[in-house]
């Protein structure tokens, strides 16, 4: 896998890391039993503390999107989160609080950011089939 940073963003470079782990897992490019670069190595591909990759492998441990074999490494884990429904539902209504707030700020209009979010849903989910056209034009 290959890890970026973006120094000027303002968002933490560790929320820059869990993001794409994250994402990387929903969109089928690491799947279940994927072994991750060793905490070291991710460090040094994005001149980061270790630390920092150690706090990003811990977050994504507890959520339970990662496990950790001692002596052997970071592995994608097979059973999704282990946050409640709720705690996911809450989450992800949070996120998307903040994008629609960046968006309305950067003057998006509402078909660009359907457009967008149409992208990447294919980008994770892949392209719909005709049949779910279907169900999402009724």
């Amino acid at each position: 896998m290959f890890f970026e940073v973006d120094l000027q963003s303002s968002k933490a470079v560790y929320l820059q890391l869990i993001d794409q782990v994250k994402f990387a897992v929903a969109s089928g490019r690491l799947r279940p039993g994927d072994k991750l670069p060793s905490i070291r190595d991710v460090a040094v591909a994005v001149r980061v503390n270790r630390n920092t990759v150690a706090r990003v492998y811990g977050e994504l441990e507890r959520e339970g999107i990662v496990y950790t074999r001692p002596g052997q490494g970071c592995f994608v884990g097979d059973r999704g989160s282990n946050l409640s429904a709720e705690v996911q539902r809450q989450q992800l209504l949070d996120r998307l609080d903040e994008l629609l707030a960046q968006a309305r700020l950067f003057d998006v209009s509402r078909t660009d950011l359907v457009e967008l979010i149409m992208s990447r849903l294919n980008a994770v989910y892949g392209s719909p089939t005709r049949e779910q056209q279907k169900e999402e034009k009724s």
